[in-house]
């Protein structure tokens, strides 16, 4: 169980480099959430504010569950990509740790929840290209990209916010 006033500590640059560019603009969801530890982290960020983090399937929510324990203010929902949000109100997401592929596949099926975000924050773990080539050909957003280094290797992550 990931300890509430241990997730600082147990952020990577990768993800404090995350972290700092979510903005504090609150329903948010961190989508595809793993380990739950950037959940958290936004969640302890302001407390009593709406977190939740996804998972697209039984197995991986109820690990999620278990890592973040029972007394966590992290909401953690069950469905594919962007779904799970629909009418929760989130003015923002994450989408982090999978291929640009993926992330590009997850806006374009819920296309409606995606442009109704304030903001979105992307940080592919590869295929970089064809996702910067697709947000930008949308017109959907006005993209920021920031970089960060992690173990010798360069990520870079983009703030999404509507035209």
């Amino acid at each position: 169980m990931i300890a509430a006033g241990s997730a600082p500590a147990r952020l990577g640059p990768r993800l404090r480099h995350l972290l700092e560019l979510c903005p504090e603009e609150y329903p948010v969801a961190d989508v595809g959430s793993g380990h739950g530890r950037l959940a958290l982290e936004l969640a302890l960020r302001r407390p009593g504010a709406r977190v939740y983090a996804t998972e697209a399937r039984p197995g991986p929510a109820r690990e999620l569950r278990r890592l973040l324990g029972s007394a966590s203010p992290v909401r953690v929902l069950e469905g594919p990509g962007l779904e799970p949000l629909e009418g929760l109100g989130c003015r923002g997401a994450v989408i982090a740790g999978m291929g640009g592929h993926t992330i590009r596949e997850i806006l374009q099926a819920s296309p409606s929840v995606a442009q109704g975000l304030d903001w979105i924050c992307l940080q592919p773990m590869q295929d970089w290209e064809p996702l910067w080539s697709w947000v930008t050909t949308t017109g959907w957003w006005e993209p920021e990209v920031t970089s960060c280094w992690e173990r010798s290797r360069s990520y870079r992550s983009l703030l999404l916010r509507p035209r």
